[in-house]
């Protein structure tokens, strides 16, 4: 699960307030008055939160949106929750690991550690796998021969399959 752009935007605020505050402290010591007051420094942390991270934010959807806006990944990322700029901002913003970032899944908690060479991820635990296609070894998914988690997640044909059997899958689903 990813980290809400609420939470974000509140520790942003808090880390700008923070810097705010040691300013105007430094200010107020060297002139030995009380110009800035903690309830400016609030509200100035909160205004400049909103107008610099929301033109950073719509510069980098609107980028993005340019560069992979044809892309069936970028928007099935897009769909699951994705955001390229919050999912770039680094801690202590925003928390996520890699993998929740890059997919909105988090890796589940096991004594098995996946291959650093598993790159693909189960769709309905997270898990790390092999393949695309592939039992899950975590829970399972895929004995049963039934792939609607994949095409709810994934939706297009992956490379390790052919184009007969992805047929066959796809006349399975109704699609």
């Amino acid at each position: 699960m990813r980290t809400s752009k609420t939470a974000i935007f509140i520790r942003a605020t808090v880390i700008v307030f923070i810097i705010y505050m040691m300013i105007a402290w430094a200010w107020n010591s060297m002139t030995n008055t009380n110009f800035w007051k903690p309830s400016e420094m609030a509200i100035s942390a909160v205004l400049t939160v909103l107008l610099f991270g929301g033109f950073a934010w719509a510069v980098t959807n609107f980028g993005m949106a340019l560069l992979y806006g044809r892309s069936s990944q970028y928007h099935q990322w897009k769909q699951t929750g994705g955001d390229p700029y919050f999912d770039s901002l680094p801690w202590p913003l925003n928390t996520d690991s890699r993998q929740v970032r890059e997919t909105g899944m988090a890796e589940p908690r096991t004594s098995f550690v996946p291959p650093a060479s598993w790159e693909f991820q189960c769709p309905v635990c997270g898990a790390k796998q092999p393949s695309l296609v592939c039992v899950c070894w975590n829970c399972n998914y895929g004995a049963d021969g039934d792939s609607t988690a994949y095409f709810e997640r994934f939706g297009s044909k992956p490379d390790e399959i052919s184009e007969q059997e992805w047929a066959e899958i796809r006349s399975r689903h109704g699609v």
